[in-house]
């Protein structure tokens, strides 16, 4: 019994270990070189996460899926009540990274990337109803948006702590806020009652998108928040601290 105990005790660490070096780029804290080897870093990773990493249950980026999205919106007499499913974006593995800027220190953790995407194409099932004054709508089928020439900015907000003899960053949030060249979406409504009133609507929203788009940030940024917390705690929860930001000199 002892030999058993002595063996799963040797076993198990390896087999539990992430060597993150096989998936991403590490890069030395302490370097005064770690904002271009972020860059490198980041541009590397986007390639490796489009097919997704297994070992660290990163699903795949591009396209990313996301199972389904709520949407409540208000403002003044317009009232939209929307269920989005099936949703793909499209296009991540496009993206230039351009800048970097990280604060890696023993009490917190910030990092920000520059990047721009030529496109990016969201497809997805929706089924809601609107209302403006009296008048309802209700509507379901399938949608496309295609945006392009993206600029943006990938903000993670973390904290170091301790987990055992190891410290891991828990990242706490994840901010972006897409400068977009142009946006134009296709609705495809299959209730035959109100196609036409959602045809008008969507050429309505295509003529003044950038209004909209400002509208409906807030709620896109919510759910990018979530995703990109996710998405960054995988890697950090399950690799220490000093293995993907060594501090040796």
């Amino acid at each position: 019994m002892y030999r058993i105990l002595l063996l799963f005790c040797v076993i198990y660490p390896s087999n539990g270990a992430i060597e993150i070096s096989k998936h991403l780029k590490v890069c030395n804290r302490n370097s005064l070189d770690l904002n271009d080897c972020i860059v490198e870093a980041v541009r590397d990773g986007i390639e490796k996460m489009a097919t997704g990493i297994e070992e660290l249950d990163i699903p795949p980026l591009d396209p990313f899926f996301q199972d389904e999205l709520k949407v409540e919106y208000k403002n003044n007499q317009i009232a939209v009540k929307m269920l989005i499913k099936n949703i793909y974006v499209e296009g991540l593995k496009g993206s230039t990274v351009h800048d970097a800027r990280v604060r890696a220190d023993e009490d917190n953790f910030y990092m920000e990337v520059d990047l721009s995407a030529p496109s990016i194409v969201i497809r997805g099932d929706f089924k809601g109803e609107g209302q403006y004054n009296a008048l309802k709508v209700k509507a379901y089928g399938d949608f496309n948006t295609s945006m392009s020439d993206l600029i943006f900015t990938w903000k993670l907000d973390g904290v170091p702590e301790k987990n055992g003899t190891d410290t891991y960053v828990r990242i706490k949030s994840f901010y972006m806020r897409p400068d977009v060249g142009n946006m134009i979406s296709h609705l495809n409504n299959e209730n035959p009652e109100t196609r036409e009133l959602t045809n008008l609507g969507t050429s309505f929203l295509n003529q003044n998108w950038r209004v909209l788009y400002r509208e409906l940030l807030p709620y896109a940024q919510s759910n990018w928040d979530k995703i990109g917390t996710n998405v960054a705690n995988k890697i950090f929860s399950k690799v220490p601290y000093d293995q993907i930001f060594p501090s040796g000199t």
